[in-house]
């Protein structure tokens, strides 16, 4: 599970490097979809594992 998280945190972060490189908000943004990947990713691994 700790590799997908990590996967997924460096596939955001190359995303939004890409599209805001230049911008202040570009942590922000970062922040904000690393928190809502994480939070599925939770919810996910909770849902799998209840069954």
């Amino acid at each position: 599970m700790l590799i997908l998280v990590w996967f997924v945190v460096c596939i955001i972060f190359i995303f939004v490097q890409l599209i805001l490189e230049g911008s202040g908000h570009a942590l922000e943004v970062f922040a904000l979809l690393t928190a809502v990947a994480l939070f599925l990713i939770n919810r996910l691994g909770k849902k799998i594992n209840k069954k």
